[in-house]
């Protein structure tokens, strides 16, 4: 049963095992601060992350007051 739990904690079903974080820097090479997730810069494509698990699609969100890009990992 323990071995089914870990399993299940490792993947979900789409086979993403956690994820990459990124800093967002700007053109000169400095952060982009925030107070909030959606005080990041993203393209149309890429959402806002709406909690700590692991998003099986690219997110950014406001970490220590600045902004993060989560880059899933998949399963290997």
């Amino acid at each position: 049963m323990a071995v089914v739990a870990a399993g299940l904690l490792g993947c979900n079903d789409l086979e993403n095992c956690g994820s990459t974080p990124v800093d967002i820097t700007r053109t000169d090479g400095g952060l982009y601060r925030c107070v909030t997730s959606e005080d990041c810069p993203r393209t149309s494509r890429v959402s806002v992350c709406v909690t700590d698990v692991s998003s099986e699609r690219e997110c950014v969100r406001c970490e220590e007051t600045h902004c993060v890009r989560l880059i899933p990992e998949s399963c290997q």
